[in-house]
């Protein structure tokens, strides 16, 4: 029971519920103007998250740890990822697109994933890594700027493989 309370008086799950409800609005073409410019302004100046109702974000994302925490309008997050404070996903100051992360991806304290890059499922990312450079399905991404370590049981060949047939389909 502790924590089931514990959970939804987090500043988290509050910024998550005001994206759901938006995000429902949006998704249906039903106009929230300037209502959801006042309660997202809100919710950024209370718990410091800022989720635009654009980003796509999957079931079940957790958000540890409050603070600090921007996503560009054209993210997408995948299912059960784990996000903790200071994380930006965000594009490198011009129109070039934002990172796609996968499913059960664990983005560490203070990382900023930048650019159209792509993050695979069960990633990753180290606290405070500066990620330029898509990260491998199980890969383990840290430093700055990040390299990326593999990680027992993981193939990345598989992953390279498709990356190389995806870079081919996009010319």
């Amino acid at each position: 029971m502790r924590p089931t309370i514990r959970g939804a008086l987090s500043q988290g799950f509050h910024a998550l519920i005001v994206y759901r409800v938006f995000r429902w609005f949006y998704e249906r073409g039903i106009p929230t103007q300037p209502v959801r410019f006042v309660v997202e302004r809100c919710v950024e100046i209370t718990t410091g998250i800022s989720i635009p109702v654009m980003a796509r974000v999957g079931p079940g994302l957790r958000i540890h740890h409050f603070g600090g925490i921007v996503f560009h309008p054209e993210v997408v997050v995948g299912a059960d990822c784990t996000i903790y404070h200071g994380v930006t996903l965000g594009d490198m100051g011009v129109a070039t697109g934002a990172p796609r992360i996968g499913d059960r991806v664990m983005i560490g304290a203070g990382a900023k994933i930048l650019g159209p890059i792509e993050v695979g499922d069960d990633a990753k990312i180290g606290a405070n890594a500066v990620v330029l450079t898509s990260v491998p399905e199980g890969g383990l991404a840290v430093g700055v700027p990040a390299t990326i370590k593999s990680r027992p049981g993981f193939r990345h060949e598989s992953y390279a493989s498709r990356a190389q047939a995806r870079s081919a389909e996009r010319g």
